[in-house]
């Protein structure tokens, strides 16, 4: 597993594709499709915005980032309730952000940016390897975005990242 990260993590940085015009909501029912089993065997009950915008960037890619992000809410969920993921965005005056928000363990503020080094786990309880969020972060990057966590705790996790726009469009990377 450690190996399988490990290469993962150094291909997600330098193999985005070129980019492609892709309707994110696509991309996030996609991943909810490849998830369906796996989210309904938890009982987890998901909501998304209404709309979404539409991105540049490698399709491929981006259905990893919000697969990973899913995928990291239930590795590090509280089993003690269901699980609710609320899946949106909002609009700035230069990118789209994005967001998986979830009623988890939560992040302490301490580990906000250690999350993102490949194999950190800053608990035992999650089923996750650690490299998960360090992929996902070089992907975003590779698109000319960013990523960060909004810590609220014990209010879950709100996993953020933007994906920089031009002329009101996002233009990938």
């Amino acid at each position: 597993q450690l190996v399988k990260g490990t290469l993962e993590y150094f291909r997600s940085g330098y193999q985005v594709k070129p980019d492609e015009k892709v309707p994110f909501r696509e991309i996030v029912e996609e991943v909810l499709k490849l998830l369906d089993v796996q989210l309904s065997s938890i009982g987890a009950a998901v909501s998304l915005a209404e709309a979404f915008p539409t991105v540049y960037a490698d399709r491929m890619r981006m259905v990893e980032v919000v697969t990973n992000l899913i995928q990291n809410s239930i590795n590090y969920r509280d089993k003690t309730k269901p699980l609710t993921l609320e899946i949106g965005h909002r609009l700035s005056e230069d990118e789209d952000v994005f967001f998986v928000h979830d009623n988890g363990m939560g992040i302490d503020a301490s580990e906000s940016e250690k999350v993102f080094k490949l194999f950190y786990r800053g608990t035992s309880d999650g089923e996750g390897s650690g490299a998960g969020l360090a992929i996902v972060k070089r992907i975003i990057e590779a698109h000319g975005g960013r990523i960060w966590v909004q810590v609220q705790q014990e209010k879950g996790t709100t996993m953020c990242f933007a994906l920089p726009r031009q002329n009101g469009t996002n233009k990938g990377g």
